[in-house]
């Protein structure tokens, strides 16, 4: 099992930041260390997406076999789908989250103040 968080959830960006180290070799009666973890990563990131990866080593590799999301920001902007014309009539599109117009650490409602480098607060 493992714990992620982010707080761009574009459907692209599958590398999360990890939550302490993965654990491995778990028995169903270590399912309240995942929770304990789950519950201090929604702690520490309520206003951020957080996931609950399951790892399966039947193959001889640590894959993936199942990922969900426990946490989701109270406001989440959403998506806009972006469209780019191209040569001979050629229509591109793509997906880009409305949150990520904002710097990394104020996308969901965090309304820290940050400082620009000339010294103003945004």
């Amino acid at each position: 099992m493992s714990v992620e968080y982010t707080d761009d959830p574009h459907p692209r960006n599958s590398y999360w930041e990890m939550w302490g180290q993965p654990m491995f070799d778990l028995t169903p009666e270590d399912a309240e260390i995942v929770l304990r973890e789950v519950r201090a990563c929604r702690e520490a990131h309520p206003d951020q997406y957080v996931k609950l990866i399951a790892y399966d080593s039947t193959r001889g590799r640590q894959t993936t076999a199942l990922s969900f999301i426990v946490n989701r920001p109270v406001n989440e902007p959403g998506f806009r789908l972006e469209r780019t014309d191209a040569h001979d009539r050629v229509i591109r599109y793509s997906l880009a989250s409305y949150a990520v117009d904002r710097p990394a650490g104020r996308r969901y409602n965090n309304t820290a103040s940050t400082t620009t480098s000339n010294g103003t607060h945004q």
